[in-house]
């Protein structure tokens, strides 16, 4: 089977389309373009592998129907480059796809790493730290009895260690929204519905015992620029279209104000790390839910726009 990464001005505007050849381009300059992929400019093959790059707008809208209507999602991934201007949630929703960058968002490096992620089943942090040196890599297992209380900074402190004292603070609360919701979700089993009611949530809880059936499996990487962030479940029973519709009841786009979702009790957390860093969903059903985040090494904890990847497998 061929993999191509496809260019097609019906579906993207001319922006895109400069911006993703000029970093592909030089990506393979670099030679960081891996072997098994080739670029295809205004063509494509259903019967192959494909990642396109689109853009809603009134040109691209017709084309994206007709495109959506040929394609089979098993050998197809579609990636929306955004801008604020745009109301890119109601087509993705409709279609669950759930890869959305904004077009202020993408580089070199993000490019290279959805590129990579194209071209394994699991969607996961590896993907943005191949051609990265890795300066700590860590796995940790949480099973048995766990104290909630200060549970980032006691069993993750080895890491800690590490980060710059002012990133610090950052990372916890980072990774404190990841570990809490594999807990709620794949340990407590917490349906959606109760924790949109504020019915039950972690917080209820002082410990928690983890069955070894449902451990949550965690890895920290730290690269000279990046930091990551993995929290995997053995439950999988998070879906692309709960994801969608909880960052979109959070999200401002196309002139609004305000979030519609601003006094919901659930997908805050969520939605602030998609605009932190990159925020990747790798979810088999019933069998696991991985979530990762991977996040510059910065002291600020500046809002910036979306950054998102999804897939079910």
């Amino acid at each position: 089977m061929k993999y191509f990464c496809n260019i097609i001005p019906e579906f993207c505007s001319p922006d895109v389309q400069k911006k993703i050849l000029h970093f592909y381009e030089n990506l393979e300059k670099q030679g960081l373009i891996p072997d098994i992929l080739n670029l295809k400019l205004d063509y494509y093959d259903l019967k192959s592998n494909n990642l396109f790059f689109i853009s809603l707008n009134k040109d691209t809208e017709f084309h994206l129907q007709d495109l959506m209507n040929k394609m089979d999602c098993k050998t197809t991934r579609i990636v929306i480059i955004t801008s604020e201007e745009e109301n890119y949630f109601d087509f993705a929703i409709e279609h669950n796809i759930c890869n959305i960058i904004h077009v202020k968002r993408l580089n070199e490096s993000l490019l290279l790493g959805i590129l990579n992620c194209f071209l394994k089943e699991n969607l996961n942090l590896e993907s943005f730290f191949e051609n990265k040196k890795k300066i700590i890599d860590k796995y940790y297992c949480l099973s048995g009895n766990i104290s909630m209380l200060k549970l980032i900074e006691n069993t993750f402190a080895d890491f800690i260690e590490e980060m710059r004292s002012e990133i610090r603070n950052t990372f916890i609360i980072n990774c404190h929204e990841l570990v809490t919701n594999a807990i709620a979700y794949g340990v407590l089993g917490i349906t959606a519905y109760a924790r949109d009611k504020k019915e039950r949530d972690t917080t209820h809880y002082t410990s928690i015992n983890i069955p070894q059936n449902k451990k949550i499996k965690v890895r920290l990487l730290m690269g000279e620029d990046l930091y990551g962030i993995s929290v995997k479940d053995s439950c999988g029973l998070l879906t692309i279209q709960r994801i969608l519709e909880r960052i979109r009841r959070q999200s401002v786009v196309a002139g609004e104000t305000i979030p519609q979702g601003i006094e919901d009790y659930t997908g805050r957390g969520l939605a602030i790390l998609c605009h932190l860093g990159i925020l990747i969903f790798s979810i088999k059903p019933g069998e696991f839910t991985e979530v990762s985040l991977i996040s510059n090494l910065e002291a600020s904890f500046e809002k910036k726009p979306i950054s998102i990847l999804a897939a079910e497998i």
